[in-house]
């Protein structure tokens, strides 16, 4: 090996050995925060996925995730942060609600430095603590209470769609500057209002499921009633249709009796005896020519 290639290993040896090297992860971003020289601060430039190199004397290289993660604040001590987690606010009849939430959200990566400025966290359980559990669930609960002071409690534990829309954009319009983006936001469950208010909305819901009950009773019994009239109406027309057959019936019959007919009808029936009972004048009731 010659002189200069021995001298050119040498210097690439010697700032290797100077230089630091982490590598990025996919979904992660990094940042260089220079603590020395006239450049001392953070680097705009942001570390991509891949190898990145920096000077370790002076700089130091912050790595975050940019992929989305998830966080829930719940009752439970069993389910996301230890303890009780949850989130209480107020509705527009200052009734006070608890409610467990989840919210999922990402960083963007060309703005995890203006991020860094702002929260100052030096690692994920750092960010954990600042952000995460701080920060941006302060926002949630401010959120949730600007939102639901225009709601009546059936609206926030009904249909709860609007609501819960409107709070997601309130913590985005928030958060959003610093290249944070919520991607989801929710309750876990329903939400809790105080004891008394949820005795009240089951009992109403019970007397509109007795009063649908009855409801429905009556148009039966309407419904019976209605076929009873139908078939009576029926069987009285059938028997006045009957009557009146038979009087066109009899009328008919009325109008064909002659003299003639009814003494062949006596005859026919008659049996050739003279009659035990007979009238005033002692002659035959048919006169037989």
């Amino acid at each position: 090996m010659t002189l200069k290639k021995i001298l050119l290993l040498s210097i690439v040896l010697l700032i290797g050995a100077l230089s630091g090297c982490t590598r990025i992860g996919p979904g992660h971003a990094g940042i260089v925060v220079n603590q020395a020289g006239t450049d001392k601060g953070v680097s705009q430039m942001t570390a991509s996925t891949g190898w990145f190199f920096y000077n370790p004397f002076s700089e130091t290289v912050i790595e975050y995730q940019t992929a989305q993660r998830q966080e829930k604040w719940t009752k439970s001590p069993d389910e996301g942060e230890k303890g009780n987690q949850e989130v209480s606010f107020t509705n527009k009849d200052q009734m006070v609600i608890y409610a467990d939430v989840a919210i999922a959200f990402s960083l963007d990566a060309n703005k995890v430095p203006a991020f860094y400025v702002k929260f100052l966290a030096h690692d994920e359980d750092d960010l954990d603590t600042k952000f995460t559990n701080g920060f941006l669930k302060n926002q949630v609960r401010n959120c949730l209470n600007d939102t639901a002071g225009q709601y009546d409690i059936h609206q926030i534990m009904g249909d709860n769609a609007e609501f819960l829309k409107k709070t997601q954009a309130c913590i985005q319009n928030v958060v959003g500057q610093w290249g944070v983006s919520i991607d989801q936001f929710g309750l876990i469950g329903a939400p809790r209002p105080p004891q008394q208010v949820i005795d009240a909305i089951n009992e109403k819901a019970k007397a509109e499921q007795v009063a649908t009950q009855k409801q429905i009773e009556l148009v039966q019994v309407q419904a019976d009633a209605a076929k009873q009239v139908a078939a009576a109406e029926g069987q009285a027309k059938a028997t006045l249709a009957l009557a009146e057959a038979q009087a066109q019936a009899n009328q008919k019959l009325a109008a064909s009796l002659s003299e003639n007919l009814i003494r062949y009808e006596a005859i026919k029936k008659w049996d050739v005896k003279r009659p035990q009972v007979e009238g005033n004048s002692g002659g035959l009731l048919l006169q037989v020519k």
